[in-house]
């Protein structure tokens, strides 16, 4: 019940999927189809859309497009677990892959760029609903 959207994924889910040139996928991608993937090269995966870390939970685990990344072999995975301002999303990713890109590990760079947010929005709200998961 859930995965990320591309171009052409209005048409598809308008029921328009005939409209698609042939040969055009139809822009959705789902949990089921990315945890057929091979990802094991992938170091990160950033889904810094608004509860991408959310899911169903059942008796095993929760289930989500986090899941299914870890499933297709992805190292580490950055996600939100609810809804953040799209100013504060900008201003956490610019800030961590500012320090990721200058050399800091990607766990430091991640914490870094919270405590940085953590100065200027005190509130949990703002900065807490970003993890990291290894």
């Amino acid at each position: 019940r859930c995965g990320l959207l591309f171009a052409g994924a209005n048409t598809a889910w308008s029921g328009r999927s005939a409209d698609l040139p042939v040969g055009v996928q139809n822009g959705i991608l789902t949990a089921r189809e990315i945890t057929l993937m091979d990802l094991r090269n992938a170091d990160l995966v950033v889904l810094s859309a608004c509860e991408t870390g959310a899911g169903d939970i059942t008796g095993e685990g929760v289930f989500g497009l986090q899941r299914a990344f870890k499933l297709a072999g992805v190292k580490t995975i950055i996600m939100s677990l609810w809804n953040v301002s799209d100013n504060v999303t900008q201003a956490m990713m610019y800030k961590f892959y500012t320090f990721w890109l200058s050399g800091m590990t990607k766990k430091a760079a991640f914490d870094q760029a919270r405590n940085e947010l953590q100065k200027i929005y005190a509130q949990p709200y703002y900065w807490a609903g970003f993890v990291m998961l290894d």
